[in-house]
């Protein structure tokens, strides 16, 4: 994973909050952990500052578009006025999933194998570094001049890049990192890593620790309202830990989400911008009737083929009242073999007089046996 960075020049932050407090956190900043997450009020698989373009929404993409991800750099929040020079940002493109800590590159889809990720490289313009892009220190969150979109090169999902391949679109886990020079007038020293190879994700990607890395892991699913609903709303995704060289423990949960007055913030950005901006949208006033989970039985092809080694025994649990008073829950125990990946699916009943517009707010965990956390931000959105 490597030593954490020192917080200089910029970052890639979760939120309005993980800016806020990035200085008071200091060298003790780890998204992962549940004090920081509940500092931060959002998971740190959810960062805002990564997004797609040209396609359906900020976390879904279409078989042949080309589309664009932009990645959010943002300077520090410090009273000085300092040139934060952006060098190079890269992000990947990976199968949903809820592998707790760092990345793995065999999750990267099958078009972004072969180093064929999504990248900015100024090195490679011939340009001075004075007409490169940069951020500005200053107090303010995503205002001019302290923050910038950086667009990537053009990305063509092909249908072996999502889960459900008879799917012409899906749900994308997507992984930034980024680089450049701090306070590049004075002293111009290098921050972040430039990464130039998938085979450098499993050793130089901690999103937990490094500012200058985010991922956002959210799901949008449409539920057809009515009595005459066809297929219940569901959706696949990977468990498991790809890195672990022997046999292993995880356990796997899914809980509804209250959300009070209002939709889940989380949710929310992704849905004013996508398909659903023009419905009603209102925050579910009561759980889904039913919410589990279960094995994801599909003929695999291609790469994700390759690296499916499902779990030697699943053991399911009901999470009562008790623990998650707003609709219970669902577990199951899996026990991994090395490089263990097991294809789930989350399966969601409705009530059906659920008028169009309704959310549902769905947040799938992993816990590790070591106590590492990775998930799926979800939302349900009848329609």
């Amino acid at each position: 994973m490597g030593t954490q960075p020192l917080i200089q020049g910029f970052m890639i932050p979760v939120n309005q909050l993980d800016f806020e407090t990035i200085l008071l956190s200091g060298a003790t900043r780890n998204i992962c952990a549940a004090s920081f997450e509940a500092t931060l009020g959002a998971p740190w698989w959810t960062c805002e500052n990564i997004r797609l373009t040209g396609t359906v929404s900020p976390v879904t993409a279409r078989v042949g578009d080309m589309v664009t991800i932009q990645v959010g750099i943002q300077a520090l929040p410090t009273l000085e006025p300092f040139k934060q020079l952006i060098l190079s940002v890269q992000a990947w493109v990976c199968y949903p999933n809820t592998v707790a800590g760092g990345a793995d590159s065999s999750l990267v889809v099958p078009s972004m194998q072969g180093d064929h990720f999504a990248s900015f490289n100024f090195g490679i313009s011939g340009k001075p570094l004075s007409e490169a892009p940069a951020v500005t220190n200053n107090m303010n969150y995503q205002a001019s001049g302290g923050f910038l979109w950086q667009p990537l090169s053009v990305w063509t999902p092909v249908a072996e890049d999502f889960m459900d391949q008879s799917e012409h679109d899906g749900h994308c886990c997507i992984i930034a990192n980024s680089s450049g020079l701090y306070d590049y007038a004075t002293s111009g020293t290098p921050i972040g890593l430039q990464i130039i190879a998938n085979s450098e994700i499993n050793a130089d990607i901690n999103v937990c620790t490094d500012l200058y890395q985010g991922q956002r892991n959210i799901v949008i699913v449409a539920a057809p309202s009515g009595p005459g609903r066809r297929t219940p709303p569901r959706f696949g995704f990977l468990s498991g830990a790809p890195r672990q060289k022997t046999s292993s423990k995880t356990t796997v949960a899914v809980t509804a989400i209250q959300q009070g007055d209002q939709v889940d913030p989380l949710l929310l950005k992704v849905l004013k911008s996508g398909p659903y901006a023009g419905l009603p949208l209102k925050p579910a006033s009561l759980p889904p009737r039913s919410l589990r989970l279960a094995r994801h039985e599909c003929g695999w092809n291609g790469w994700f083929s390759k690296i499916i080694h499902e779990a030697e025994e699943i053991i399911e649990e009901i999470l009562g009242l008790d623990l998650h008073p707003f609709g219970g829950g669902h577990q199951l125990h899996l026990s991994l073999p090395a490089q263990g990946l097991q294809p789930l699916r989350v399966e969601v009943e409705l009530d059906p007089t659920e008028t169009p517009g309704t959310v549902h707010s769905i947040e799938i965990t992993q816990m590790d046996a070591n106590g590492a956390r990775g998930g799926i931000r979800a939302g349900i959105v009848v329609t």
